[in-house]
């Protein structure tokens, strides 16, 4: 059995980028293992101060339900997915979060692990790239005992794709309705991701619509594969710098979970 490990940074990340994966997989458990690990839980995911109120514990709370939810049209059950603790808007590349991965990585030993894109990404928001730094720095450094296979989503610079079959081409909008809590986002990605798959299903095979993911290679005689062309990184610095990933988060419900969790610790 292959087992696979899917990284997010916050709980509905997956349902725009590895749908369709997702679903393949969980459609052939008795060949495939699959976990979801969610490095936040989505605390502050609500545009604007006149919704203060209900971030921190309580949008958690719901945004875990969200999650539960949409994995469970999939047929993966709560038991199959993992939170790592770390607070939305927060999640910062340090020896802590790298030992953490590390740590989850050895406990589960997964043979693929799929994880936002680190570096030549669309979607540039801190919390994405640092979930797959720690990923892919775990793995450059053999910081592990194994060698699995790494691929990242949201990449500008895909080297892999998966077809999307004309009868699931609608999986993503049931997905996206599960998180109800962040439609006032996903209402637009969903713009973005539909395009993106018809240019990726053109580039893989002439298919109508195609999952894109980038494999990544670690060993030292294979690095050169990670190379990204030019316009690639023209891209990559355009989508760094958009204020929208700039994000802002209400600096006193921060404070206080941090005192929370200092106490409990």
């Amino acid at each position: 059995m292959t087992r696979f490990v899917f990284f997010q940074a916050h709980p509905d990340d997956l349902e725009v980028n590895c749908a369709h994966l997702l679903h393949y997989l969980a459609a052939h458990s008795e060949k495939h293992d699959v976990r979801i690990v969610s490095v936040t839980k989505g605390e502050f995911g609500l545009p604007g101060a006149r919704y203060d109120r209900y971030k921190g514990d309580f949008l958690a709370g719901i945004r875990t339900k969200e999650l539960f939810n949409a994995a469970a049209l999939h047929g993966i059950q709560p038991s199959s997915i993992d939170f790592l603790g770390y607070v939305d808007g927060f999640v910062e590349f340090n020896e802590r979060f790298v030992n953490h991965i590390v740590r989850y990585l050895q406990d589960h030993r997964p043979d693929v692990i799929i994880a936002p894109e680190a570096l030549h990404t669309w979607y540039y928001h801190m919390d994405h790239v640092n979930t797959g730094r720690a990923v892919f720095y775990a793995l450059y450094h053999h910081l592990v005992d194994f060698s699995p296979r790494l691929y990242f989503y949201t990449s500008l610079n895909p080297n892999s794709f998966l077809k999307v079959p004309k009868e699931q081409v609608g999986l993503t909008d049931q997905l996206i309705a599960c998180h109800k809590t962040q439609w006032w986002l996903m209402k637009w990605m969903r713009y973005i991701v539909k395009p993106m798959e018809m240019v990726s299903g053109l580039t893989a095979r002439g298919w109508r619509y195609a999952e894109p993911y980038r494999r990544v290679f670690y060993a030292k005689h294979s690095r050169e594969k990670n190379r990204a062309g030019l316009l690639v990184r023209v891209f990559t610095h355009f989508f760094s710098g958009l204020p929208y990933f700039q994000a802002k988060y209400p600096q006193d419900i921060l404070e206080k979970m941090r005192r929370e969790k200092a106490v409990s610790e």
